[in-house]
């Protein structure tokens, strides 16, 4: 019965490392892809190319600072994480985009001459995005992206 107890503790111990450490990756891709979707949207560039452009910002740190928490699979498993982590990540991105073109409609709709309240609008759509998708790819990246890695005993 203890050893049970002790191996469930052990699984809930990494898995809480596991989302703080994702959750601090989590922070940093999305402050760079913020300033740079907010940046580049703000400059006049099109939803969805501010999106592209703030998603190549973020997706390559994310994807480093995540093959790093989850300990990837080596070299012998890069290619297969990788391609497998950007089927998730242009997913995301797509969602974004989808997202952001909505939002845009209705914000030039709403505020036809004002550009403050469009960009925050936008923006509201491209971080709501992220935000709404932190959990699914948290699950996704643990069971599907980075698989090579030892996992925690589990209970009988």
């Amino acid at each position: 019965m203890q050893q049970a107890t002790d191996s469930a503790a052990s699984r809930r111990g990494h898995y809480w490392r596991l989302i703080s450490r994702f959750a601090a990756a989590s922070v940093v891709a999305t402050g760079i892809s913020q300033l740079v979707f907010v940046g580049s949207y703000a400059a006049w560039a099109q939803p969805v190319v501010a999106t592209v452009l703030a998603w190549l910002a973020g997706a390559v740190p994310n994807f480093v600072l995540n093959r790093r928490t989850w300990g990837g699979g080596g070299r012998a498993a890069l290619r297969g994480e990788i391609l497998r982590y950007a089927a998730l990540s242009i997913g995301t991105a797509l969602l974004a985009a989808l997202a952001t073109s909505g939002a845009e409609r209705l914000a030039v709709h709403a505020f036809p001459h004002d550009r403050l309240p469009q960009v925050a609008i936008v923006w509201g759509a491209f971080l709501g995005t992220y935000l709404v998708m932190f959990v699914v790819k948290f699950l996704i990246i643990d069971r599907f992206i980075f698989t090579a890695r030892g996992r925690p005993p589990r209970a009988r």
